[in-house]
């Protein structure tokens, strides 16, 4: 039994998809993975038993479409061609062109000449994604988020094989009111409305994203199959007793209201030079560092080196409301503590197995209260950190939430099966 995974981005750094890729291929089903090729990434390779097959991202509109389309109207209209030649660039200056991207980044609101632009690129990734799916001749399609689900189905139609659909988040809910025009968001509420009815299996990473889109689109159940690391034994926490407890992840604003504990901030990319001028001009050097991004493999090991994660979520959109993130599982599979935003399911995990606290995330006053909570109670903080460690080995980890992917296959494939 072949299955033919499709992701948007160039798969190596993506645990959700890596986990469950490599879970059929221990389950004896063969798999293949899709993706886009960018500079540092390889045409194809072999990670884990399953292959991997990057698509070249398409070319920029601007530089081959357009073009075109202008040789052609010079000669058939050249008044016209003038005409709208001088008028572009009145209110369009030079500037250059940048190479396009699978996930470009966000401004702070979109144009509808942006998200137009966007949703042809993405439209053009979907057709070449769909081009090699359909080589592939799997028997199961599975389309991680909304982004591929148009490649998936249409490798469904032609072949006539099972679709699966794993949205890791609510694409449409993503953003702040005001960012995206309602063309963008018209067109992908539109193909999710739909598609999803069509698919033969869905899956979701929690049971809020499940129950929005069951609600929203009439479909059947939706499976939860969360994002949790693949169990290992507890690293070798911090080990000099009485001192300043190390709190992994933190809103600066908050350090000032805290009565001890310092605070490490890790890979924060493009933030940091902002962050770390913030951190000066506060004069809070002696209270905040900065650690370098690590590799996947390497995040639960090297949290370990702290006492409390945060997840300070603000929900600003309903997919942020309803979110789950990796970070809190992996803060957990590490042994911290960890306080996170009051939100749905975050407060399940967090209070429901008394792992650490919720704060309010848009004050930081509260943020240090509930951190202040486990720093002043250095017993209370040890057996919530024990607390952490049972959560991982009872329930929070892939040996045991992969169970939930391959029974939903297994459920598949005897569907599919010939009587």
């Amino acid at each position: 039994m072949k299955v033919c995974m499709l992701v948007t981005n160039p798969v190596s750094n993506d645990p959700r998809v890596r986990r469950e890729a490599t879970t059929l291929v221990k389950a004896g089903y063969q798999v293949v993975v899709i993706g886009v090729q960018v500079k540092e990434s390889s045409p194809e390779e072999w990670l884990d038993g399953y292959r991997v097959v990057r698509v070249p991202l398409p070319g920029s509109l601007r530089r081959h479409v357009i073009p075109h389309f202008l040789v052609w109207l010079k000669s058939a209209a050249p008044r016209l061609y003038t005409v709208l030649r001088d008028r572009y660039r009145s209110v369009n200056p030079r500037k250059p062109v940048e190479a396009p991207l699978a996930s470009p980044p966000l401004p702070e609101r979109s144009t509808l000449r942006s998200d137009l632009l966007n949703l042809i690129h993405v439209l053009r990734i979907n057709l070449k994604m769909a081009g090699e799916a359909i080589k592939q001749h799997a028997d199961v399609y599975h389309a991680h988020d909304l982004d591929t689900l148009l490649a998936g189905y249409i490798a469904k139609i032609r072949t006539r094989k099972k679709l699966v659909y794993d949205f890791h988040e609510l694409y449409t809910e993503q953003f702040k009111d005001g960012v995206k025009t309602g063309a963008w968001r018209f067109y992908y509420s539109s193909l999710e409305r739909a598609l999803v009815k069509t698919t033969d299996l869905r899956l979701t990473v929690c049971e809020s994203l499940g129950d929005w889109v069951t609600q929203r689109y009439g479909t059947d159940g939706v499976i939860t199959v969360r994002n949790v690391p693949v169990y290992q034994p507890p690293p070798p926490g911090p080990a000099d007793h009485g001192r300043e407890p190390v709190i992994l992840y933190q809103l600066i604003e908050s350090v000032q209201y805290l009565k001890r504990g310092r605070i490490v901030f890790r890979g924060f990319g493009e933030l940091e030079d902002h962050l770390r001028a913030l951190v000066q001009e506060q004069g809070l050097e002696d209270r905040v560092s900065f650690a370098p991004p690590v590799p996947m493999p390497e995040l639960v090991k090297t949290a370990a080196e702290a006492d409390i994660g945060v997840i300070p979520y603000i929900p600003f959109c309903l997919n942020n409301r309803f979110c789950l993130p990796n970070k809190l599982f992996e803060y957990l599979m590490a042994g911290l503590a960890v306080v996170g935003s009051d939100l749905p399911e975050l407060r399940k995990v967090i209070l429901g197995h008394s792992v650490g606290g919720v704060f309010d995330p848009e004050d930081s006053q509260d943020i240090a209260r509930a951190l202040n909570d486990l720093i002043e109670d250095e017993k209370r903080l040890a057996r919530i950190k024990r607390n952490a460690l049972h959560a991982v080995r009872a329930v929070y980890n892939w040996q045991a939430e992969s169970v939930k992917l391959l029974k939903a296959y297994e459920s598949l494939v005897a569907v599919s099966a010939p009587r």
